[in-house]
């Protein structure tokens, strides 16, 4: 079929995918270890297809396709999340904020335990033990805690209702990645058919439309920061980033890599900008209940939680060997403060002048030195990723799922033995992919933009 039509090569594997992600939102429970993880394999086979046979499409069917993409995440709209809980948490801090309760100031256990929940429309024992983590404050920032409000106050007593609110923004945010990953594409003349390797991406699809993650709008705010910024258009780009920020936080690891770029006059205009709207932001929730509230959540977060670690694990390990017991309240500082170290000694040393390529190994760096890696936490990642010629992270969206072996009905048990094949197929495929240049110094080969059409996997663009 000519190229500008729509070969079945393609459309076959797009409606496999898009029936795959349907079936696990709306058929498949957390804990069904093998129908979750066997369809999803279907469904990241497929999208491998997809791309395999856009190599050399037209323009004009990679639009067709990005608006299919879209399709597959719009028929996820009336779903309720079955691979994460964490939405009940976002009605619960909504519903606070409603009836003039600072969901940073108490826990919800203290809330319940004081019967204060007595006096609240919405906020009961049902709500309440939906809750993943009832003994920790709130952490979500104030778009997020915007967006709450605004789903709750509109369906102050439907949990269905709220959701479909929050995905509807959800949505908006996804449309525009797309949109702004084909504009970037074009700004930097790479192919734009290299933006199929984010819609298309099962992970993606799931965890973000599907499971309501808040990585979504943070990559909206994030890629409309780097389209102004490549447009010379600093201020708006700054903004930009601000709003990524008081998203997710996590924005905040990407901001040195502005010093050497712009100066260090335009760099602290940049982050004058940045720091004054991120406050200005934060402004109506500012109280000392936010500050302890949150400080308290990020460092139990650092010494409490672990999850699908890498480096971690063996430092744990080692802790084990030498303390004999868990040393995760010591390491998981040290580990971040050495991240915060490594990142500062990167943005020194790299001098690449595209920002995606620099984002990525920073996420990277980030990732590889922490005590908890979700799923959704690598999808950024896969975005940077597309504008370099290195696909490592399509390997990573591919084998991270498999993570959720570990759930079953009564709980979680770490499946190790993934974990361990998990990193090292990732890593390994790293490894291959920055030797391929080995005369490079290693901060060079970071940031090297490099042939596009050099990747490790050779069929996929």
């Amino acid at each position: 079929m000519h190229k500008s039509g729509l070969p079945w090569q393609v459309v076959l594997p797009a409606l496999i995918l898009g029936f795959g992600v349907v079936f696990i939102t709306y058929g498949i429970a957390r804990h069904e270890s093998l129908p979750l993880l066997s369809t999803y394999t279907v469904c990241f086979v497929a999208y491998l297809m997809v791309l395999y046979h856009t190599r050399q499409q037209s323009a004009s069917l990679v639009r067709w396709l990005l608006g299919f993409a879209f399709l597959c995440r719009l028929l996820l709209l009336p779903a309720i999340p079955n691979l994460s809980d964490d939405v009940y948490r976002f009605i619960w801090d909504g519903r606070l904020w409603n009836q003039g309760i600072n969901p940073f100031a108490y826990l919800p256990s203290e809330i319940m335990a004081s019967g204060l929940y007595q006096q609240l429309s919405g906020i009961d024992t049902t709500l309440f033990r939906m809750l993943n983590s009832p003994d920790y404050f709130t952490i979500y920032p104030p778009v997020n805690q915007l967006i709450f409000s605004l789903a709750t106050w509109l369906f102050p007593h439907s949990v269905t209702g709220s959701i479909i609110m929050i995905r509807l923004c959800i949505l908006l945010a996804e449309g525009l990645n797309l949109i702004l990953l084909y504009q970037l594409l074009q700004q930097v003349r790479w192919p734009v058919r290299y933006g199929l390797l984010y819609a298309f991406n099962p992970l993606v699809i799931l965890e973000l439309t599907g499971n309501l993650h808040f990585e979504a709008l943070m990559l909206t705010f994030l890629l409309s920061s780097l389209y102004f910024f490549n447009r010379g258009q600093r201020f708006i780009a700054a903004l930009f980033f601000a709003l990524a920020v008081c998203t997710k936080l996590i924005p905040l690891i990407l901001l040195p890599l502005y010093f050497r770029r712009l100066g260090w006059r335009k760099a602290f205009y940049f982050y004058g900008v940045v720091g004054c709207t991120t406050l200005l932001l934060f402004l109506p929730l500012l109280s000392r209940e936010l500050i302890t509230g949150m400080s308290q959540s990020l460092g139990l977060y650092f010494q409490k939680f672990e999850f699908n670690a890498s480096i971690y694990y063996i430092v744990r390990e080692i802790g084990f060997w030498v303390k004999g017991y868990n040393i995760i309240g010591t390491a998981g500082k040290g580990l971040a403060v050495f991240t915060l170290l490594l990142i500062l000694w990167f943005s020194v040393k790299e001098k690449h002048r595209q920002l995606p390529a620099a984002f990525l190994w920073v996420l990277l760096i980030y990732l590889l030195l922490s005590t908890t890696v979700h799923p959704w936490y690598i999808i950024p990642l896969l975005a940077f990723s597309i504008f370099t010629p290195y696909r490592f992270t399509i390997v990573w969206t591919g084998l991270i799922f498999f993570s959720y072996l570990g759930y079953t009905a009564e709980g979680y048990q770490e499946p190790f033995l993934i974990t361990l094949l998990e990193y090292g197929i990732v890593l390994g495929t790293l490894v291959y992919e920055l030797s391929r240049d080995p005369q490079r110094p290693f901060w060079q080969i970071l940031g090297k933009q490099g042939n596009p059409k050099a990747n490790f996997i050779s069929f996929i663009p």
